[in-house]
């Protein structure tokens, strides 16, 4: 008996990574639309953006966060979604990595306010998350329950 497309060992893989990044793309997004007062705090506190634009970007990141969430989740348009988590994870470790850096302390803003100071896991964490979304995009063509994945690996 032959298997449906995409149940394979790596079309599961991608499958999980999918649903572990839609889950914490679409949380971080919906918290920061609730509070974009607080949301653009922790984006002027990293210190890397003019003021002038941190009030769009806490606008938009938000809606961008929750857009390529529903990709991943749904499975509507994978690679370019994934290509997008990948993309915002690695500006975000590399925001956190440049702040650590420059020795500003300060807390993340990931999933709305906390006080949790940032460390290096966090950029860890951010490089590991990154390279998941890499995976979906590379495989995008495998995982089962996807739509508009274009001419993927299969």
């Amino acid at each position: 008996m032959e298997r449906p497309p995409g149940f394979s060992l790596w079309g599961l893989l991608v499958l999980s990574f999918r649903f572990v990044l839609g889950a914490i793309f679409l949380y971080a997004g919906i918290v920061k639309i609730a509070d974009p007062a607080a949301f653009a705090q922790a984006v002027a506190n990293y210190r890397i953006l003019p003021l002038a634009l941190v009030n769009a970007a806490a606008i938009i990141l938000p809606w961008v966060e929750v857009l390529a969430g529903a990709s991943l989740v749904l499975g509507f348009f994978l690679p370019g979604g994934s290509l997008l988590t990948a993309g915002l994870l690695l500006i975000f470790a590399v925001a956190l990595g440049f702040d650590l850096w420059r020795g500003i302390d300060l807390s993340c803003g990931c999933f709305g306010t906390s006080e949790a100071t940032v460390t290096w896991l966090y950029v860890l964490r951010d490089a590991v998350l990154c390279c998941m979304a890499c995976f979906v995009w590379v495989f995008s063509g495998r995982s089962p329950f996807a739509v508009g994945n274009g001419p993927g690996v299969s």
